[in-house]
């Protein structure tokens, strides 16, 4: 079958598309003919070794990590799925290859696709999705009349993100640039703040939650908005060291995050707000959960650009750019 794969790492021009064994679905898993696939940060940040002190992958190393398509072939031991059903998943963090024709998957991991969406459309929720759900619920507790400032409305974790919490009954701010003011509106952004003209410490105080999706040069502006006791959720930096031991990274690594995380929490703190740093597991039946809400009209995909199988480089190229407006997504044919 073909797929995209790296032989060692660098930049995109590493990228290569070639044929590689086609895999069987072993006990407790689903094959699956895959549609489509979309790219995400963590995809080119691993082309060029930035993950490479949490895990090192052995090479050839396939390459993506969510994606749709159809049940080809069912592991003993499944019964929630059959062949013919049409599926959306996320992969485990460390078994990556969903740029690629055919793709076995953990049963656990996967959900029936959205019966309202293509399977492009649904290739695009599963890692926003489950980043967006898990940040909000699970980290800051978000509940009906929080108030959100979500950062970077229009990319791909924030136009899911707006949906997800409007949805749920929060009130939402966004930042972004004005050019996007149409497509956030849209999407249900209560306030939406041109960060090329406005501080947003400027306009917004007493938030609930703030969710950051750029990193930490936006931590003390956002600080300032959150209520006494407010949560930042960082989806970017060093993970906790719960996570990085899930890696199993080294001593060294262990106790460079453990230094960082306390940091983070010390500044937090001095604003008497809470710093949570957040990195999105598989579940597939909390995909299940975002189908619904989907099927029930509350949350809508929002493509940037598509791009062939034999063009992942180019598709790394546009996500590097930082100037995407939802997801990228990968095309795959017989």
């Amino acid at each position: 079958m073909k797929a995209a794969y790296i032989r060692g790492y660098g930049g995109s021009d590493k990228v290569e598309i070639g044929d590689v064994d086609r895999p069987v679905a072993s006990p407790g898993q689903v094959l699956i003919k895959m549609k489509a696939a979309s790219v995400n940060p963590i995809d080119w940040k691993t082309v060029k070794g930035d993950l490479k002190a949490l895990f090192k992958p052995p090479f050839p190393l396939l390459l993506g990590s969510d994606g749709a398509g159809i049940v080809e072939q069912v592991g003993t031991g499944v019964s929630r799925f059959k062949v013919g059903d049409e599926v959306f998943f996320r992969c485990h963090k460390t078994d990556t290859g969903t740029f690629a024709q055919y793709f076995a998957v953990s049963a656990d991991l996967v959900a029936l696709k959205p019966k309202n969406m293509s399977f492009e459309q649904a290739a695009s929720i599963p890692l926003v999705g489950l980043t967006s759900t898990q940040s909000l619920d699970e980290k800051a507790g978000m509940v009906a009349g929080s108030k959100v400032l979500i950062h970077a409305g229009a990319g791909g974790v924030g136009t899911f993100a707006i949906q997800y919490a409007k949805a749920k009954g929060a009130y939402v701010a966004t930042t972004a640039s004005k050019k996007r003011n149409e497509l956030l509106t849209q999407l249900g952004a209560d306030e939406i703040i041109d960060y090329h003209s406005t501080n947003v410490e400027d306009v917004l105080q007493d938030y609930d939650i703030v969710l950051d999706t750029l990193g930490e040069t936006v931590h003390g502006a956002s600080y300032k908005t959150l209520k006494k006791g407010g949560v930042l959720v960082s989806v970017l930096g060093i993970p906790d060291n719960e996570v990085i031991a899930d890696y199993g990274a080294n001593f060294i690594v262990k106790f460079v995050a453990k230094l960082h995380n306390r940091k983070m929490q010390k500044r937090a703190a001095s604003y008497d707000a809470v710093y949570k740093h957040h990195l999105m597991y598989a579940d597939g039946k909390q995909l299940a959960d975002i189908a619904k809400l989907i099927e029930a009209g509350k949350i809508k995909a929002i493509i940037d650009s598509t791009f062939p199988l034999d063009q992942v480089a180019a598709a790394f190229e546009r996500s590097m750019t930082g100037r995407v407006q939802g997801k990228i997504i990968i095309t795959i044919e017989d």
